[in-house]
């Protein structure tokens, strides 16, 4: 018991701090979140995924682990929110925001202080290349459900190609392999960019955690927080073993595909006119659920 205190204290109060702060300031001035969810998707966590890439040293090995453990957690819960979408007998806009929450995870402004804590500087590298491959998930495929819930195939298809990330990314890897040296300033600028996206994330989170009520529709809520915290961690450790994953790659990839709701599931609801009230509300109880989730995972790995 003492173990799973000292973890819950040191690792993920600090984050639950910030989020606090952030939901005070949106009950007593109530800022547009919409605003600071712009500058992340088109301005911070571009610069966050280029920086993080191009500086990167992992060995392409670690970085393929981590790819295929993304690709295969996101694809097995999308199969499982649509399954459970259907059981449940939702709408077509609300399928879509429930798959969102089941599937997108909150691997950056949750995930990547957590690891740093857990696991130092190391363990922060390798959760950042988690979060770039889950965000490139999130604005391709995420973007595409997030419009599907009233747009057509057509259109759900166009606005994955306005999200500035994967091309951020594909630059970042540029850099990287060709060994390009950045001006200063440009190199510089990139860094502040990036270092303000998980400050913002927190922010972001704590701003549309102060406004969201849970009342209505309980079940499908409960139903996709559970889904997130509890069948995502099985599956984690069973593509785990699968992919042969040893050591801080493994113990990284558990706890970042064990996360709760990712706030960009909210994020493309609201810009893509899905059920934003929906998403809120699983990421709030998702995210108040993982205090005893992560802090029983971080014990386990």
């Amino acid at each position: 018991m003492f173990a799973f205190i000292e973890v819950a204290y040191n690792v993920i109060a600090p984050i639950f701090i910030c989020i606090g702060l952030a939901a005070l300031v949106g009950r007593r001035y109530n800022p547009d979140p919409r605003a600071i969810s712009s500058l992340i998707i088109y301005l911070f966590s571009p610069f966050l995924v280029f920086d993080g890439i191009s500086r990167s040293d992992l060995q392409a090995g670690e970085i393929g682990q981590i790819t295929a453990m993304v690709m295969l957690i996101s694809l097995a819960m999308a199969v499982v929110g649509w399954g459970l979408a259907r059981l449940l007998k939702l709408d077509r806009r609300t399928t879509s925001a429930f798959m969102l929450t089941v599937m997108l995870i909150n691997a950056g402004n949750y995930g990547i202080p957590l690891n740093r804590f857990a696991f130092g500087e190391a363990g922060e590298q390798r959760a950042l290349i988690f979060y770039v491959m889950s965000a490139v998930v999130a604005n391709t495929f995420g973007v595409f459900l997030a419009s599907r819930g009233t747009a057509s195939v057509r259109e759900s298809l166009i606005n994955v190609f306005k999200v500035p990330l994967p091309y951020a990314m594909a630059l970042g890897f540029s850099v990287n392999v060709a060994n390009i040296t950045l001006p200063l300033p440009v190199e510089r600028a990139a860094l502040l960019l990036g270092q303000a996206a998980v400050p913002a994330m927190l922010a972001l989170l704590g701003l549309q955690l102060a406004r969201v009520s849970v009342r209505g529709r309980i079940t499908p809520i409960l139903t996709a927080a559970g889904a997130r915290l509890v069948i995502a961690p099985l599956l984690a450790f069973l593509f785990a073993a699968l992919l042969g994953l040893q050591g801080l790659v493994r113990q990284v990839c558990i706890i970042e595909s064990s996360m709760s709701t990712a706030v960009m599931s909210n994020v493309l609801a609201t810009e893509f006119n899905s059920d934003g009230e929906f998403t809120a509300a699983v990421i709030l109880v998702s995210t108040l659920a993982s205090i005893i989730t992560l802090s029983t995972l971080l014990l386990i790995v």
